[in-house]
């Protein structure tokens, strides 16, 4: 089976789970949204009864340089913006009702912070004693307003989820003692996790001490089941601590789009850390989570966004003058557009600037560039030394398929070579891959499947220390590098 159908015949089945999320994170926004109208409404109302009604002679001292009805629009909008960049909105489900607290409260104290300075710094007013009064309420009711409505969803939520109302349909790869104890554990929760166990996935290499009746296949199977019993999550728990082995599974786990956990002892074995998320119900590590906060994860996507924007709007008459140059330099196409493995496995079309004389295997060749690759047009050379042929890849990074900076996206050929040798490649999958990356600064181009690997290193060091400030580091020297003609 081609790696495009595999891909192609699992996305359906997942669309139930995907539906599920994004309904409850539209739960979310709507009530946000009708948070920050009423909280708005209220806020109003008190600076019209407390402050405006102040007189002195018969003389209005303080009147607002707003229209309450202008901003009925503009502040939710404006909310929902605070509340996304803190990254509320990215986990739909199992939220943590301490962080959430928090959460709410820092992003409601900025927000508040920014409003004021936007809408009442420039308010006329007597005293100064104002200012802080209406920085408090407005503060004070939108904390209150806001975290109500949010504490009353997700305290119904997670009574459904406890009582068994609601769950998500899961496999547990393992028949062995890891696989009966987890299962053991999660029907005699007390207090339900969400895992609804549909049944095992066998693995004939270890012993099988689960009912066997509840045991629907073997890894081979694992696009049928998932398909036909719409599968949502996936519980790894082997007997066997064997990291080749673990990372055998993952790799092909994460072809089909589900939340993929492990027992907290072969997580370890992986990647070396657990982090906690949860303190209720059965310890599971979900290995697909970004190491990242979320509000950073929201920052990093805004960033892409508007660097994108503004470097194809700056760089536009370069781009034409590229695109003139690559038309008339030889026959073929302008850009060339390739088949590369993305976030979670999922392939997309990488887009650059045409740098060698067009083949007749439109792109399909496994041949990696080389220096003076004598396929390289002339303007290609010089494209290609300062990264220039890279730079249609913003449009790649508008539509969500690539990052500024993250782990250099390769062919599924190359892929099944590295993960042959290195089968912990499929830990950079967890984040969407870059237009540059550490291992990009620090190694260059790989022309060997070798020296993949070698530079792999250096992005699974960044997985690990990933944040805004080392993605910005990047971005300098990526910059230096370019200017200093060192691409290949």
């Amino acid at each position: 089976m081609s790696q495009k159908f595999l891909f192609s015949s699992i996305k359906m089945p997942m669309l139930k789970s995907f539906d599920k999320k994004k309904k409850q994170t539209a739960k979310y926004i709507i009530l946000d949204l009708l948070a920050s109208l009423l909280a708005w409404s209220l806020f109003f109302i008190f600076r019209r009864i407390e402050i405006e009604s102040t007189f002195v002679q018969n003389i209005q001292l303080f009147s607002p340089i707003y229209n309450f009805w202008k901003l009925l629009v503009g502040v939710p909008v404006f909310w929902f913006f605070m509340f996304w960049l803190s990254g509320y909105y990215n986990k739909a489900f199992h939220k943590s009702r301490v962080s959430e607290f928090f959460q709410t409260l820092t992003s409601v104290f900025f927000g508040s912070i920014l409003l004021f300075f936007i809408l009442l710094i420039n308010d006329p007013v007597v005293s100064y004693k104002y200012y802080y009064l209406s920085f408090i309420v407005l503060f004070a009711i939108y904390f209150i307003v806001v975290y109500t409505l949010r504490y009353t969803l997700t305290r119904i939520t997670t009574h459904k989820i406890h009582n068994r109302t609601w769950g998500f349909k899961t496999l547990i790869i393992g028949t062995g003692n890891n696989a009966k104890k987890i299962y053991d554990q999660i029907i005699s929760e007390k207090q339900s996790s969400g895992f609804m166990i549909c049944g095992f996935i066998s693995d004939d290499k270890y012993n099988t001490i689960v009912n066997k009746q509840m045991i629907l296949g073997g890894l081979p199977d694992l696009n049928r089941i998932i398909k036909e019993k719409n599968i949502e999550n996936i519980i790894v728990a082997i007997d066997n601590d064997d990291k080749n082995e673990l990372f055998r599974i993952v790799n092909q786990l994460y072809h089909f789009n589900v939340e993929i956990s492990f027992i907290p002892q072969l997580y370890d074995y992986l990647v070396g850390g657990i982090r906690l998320s949860i303190i209720y119900g059965t310890p599971l590590v979900n290995i697909l989570e970004n190491k990242m906060p979320a509000w950073q994860q929201n920052t990093k996507r805004l960033f892409d966004i508007v660097i994108s924007v503004l470097g194809l709007i700056l760089t536009s008459p370069l781009l034409l003058y590229l695109a003139i140059r690559v038309k008339l330099s030889s026959k073929g196409k302008v850009f060339f557009r390739q088949e590369r493995i993305g976030l979670q496995g999922v392939p997309f079309q990488i887009i650059k600037f045409r740098t060698m004389y067009e083949s007749k295997n439109n792109g399909k060749e496994h041949r990696l560039t080389e220096i003076d690759d004598e396929r390289v047009t002339p303007i290609g050379k010089i494209m290609r030394k300062y990264r220039l042929d890279e730079l249609p890849q913003l449009c790649n990074v508008l539509k969500g398929e690539m990052s500024l900076v993250g782990p250099r996206p390769e062919q599924k050929y190359y892929v099944d070579k590295i993960v042959e040798i290195a089968p912990y490649y499929s830990l950079v999958l967890k984040v969407k891959p870059g237009i540059t990356s550490w291992g990009m600064v620090k190694y260059g181009y790989a022309n060997t499947v070798d020296k993949m690997i070698e530079r792999l290193n250096y992005d699974i060091i960044y997985m690990e220390n990933v944040s805004i400030l080392l993605d910005i580091k990047i971005i300098i020297y990526t910059v230096k590098t370019i200017f200093s003609g060192e691409g290949i």
